[in-house]
């Protein structure tokens, strides 16, 4: 009877060690992926921890290709950058180029969406911007930390007006809080329509001619920063394949 109970013994604890065993490398196996985000319609829309748009839709492709657990985080923009400039996040979508961001990040190769910056005034109002210079007239709202055009970023002439979220210069042109602010036309016209301000504004008749392409990047300071090739391929594929477009289908209707 006691030779059984030792048998018993040992059999329950060779079951624990391989139940051990396998639980340490189903969690090893586990790839784990942050990623930092904040509100960006269409690319980024957050309702209740439900996540859609265009960004979203790529970072499940690649997750779902690359073998990664997802991870995203919610921070204001500029939070977003710092954390991957600290490492505390993995990746980032939605990035424009920026020789000060190069410092912390890779920026992964093809881009995969173009913008266009412009001007919005109010209806009727689009000749008040016809040259460069006319900025100088009047304050321009812009959202902090973003990108738009050099000449425009690292003029300290121009009287600038800063908000976090885009959707805050909707509201403050409409209320008449400053002439005109500076966007990029996917991401302004969508809100434009979504906060039913259709109609109400008119693009200046100035434009920079510029446009601004977007990034999915890692952090330097990330694990994966090693597989920046990886990521790369995967998004060439993505964007060759014509996934992107078709993401993007969904949500400009």
């Amino acid at each position: 009877m006691k030779s059984i109970k030792n048998k018993n013994r040992f059999f329950a604890f060779q079951f624990l060690v391989l139940f051990l065993f396998f639980q340490s490398n189903l969690f090893a196996q586990e790839r784990t992926f942050k990623v930092a985000i904040d509100s960006w319609p269409p690319f980024r829309m957050i309702e209740k921890k439900n996540y859609t748009g265009i960004d979203f839709d790529i970072w499940r492709e690649l997750g779902k290709r690359l073998k990664l657990k997802i991870v995203f985080i919610e921070f204001p923009w500029a939070r977003c950058l710092y954390s991957m400039n600290v490492g505390f996040v993995d990746g980032m979508a939605g990035l424009a180029r920026r020789p000060e961001r190069e410092e912390y990040m890779y920026y992964t190769t093809p881009s995969y969406y173009t913008c266009t910056t412009v001007f919005y005034v109010l209806k009727g109002q689009s000749n008040l911007i016809q040259k460069y210079e006319d900025l100088y007239k009047y304050q321009i709202g812009f959202v902090r930390d973003s990108a738009y055009f050099d000449q425009f970023d690292n003029d300290s002439r121009i009287q600038k007006y800063s908000v976090v979220k885009e959707v805050q210069l909707l509201r403050m042109l409409a209320a008449q809080r400053f002439k005109a602010f500076i966007g990029t036309d996917c991401q302004a016209d969508f809100q434009i329509i979504q906060e039913n301000y259709k109609g109400a504004f008119d693009k200046a008749s100035y434009t920079p001619d510029n446009n601004v392409q977007l990034h999915v990047a890692i952090s330097k300071k990330s694990i994966y920063a090693k597989e920046i090739k990886k990521f790369n391929e995967m998004m060439r594929k993505i964007v060759d394949e014509g996934k992107v477009s078709a993401f993007a289908k969904k949500y400009y209707k």
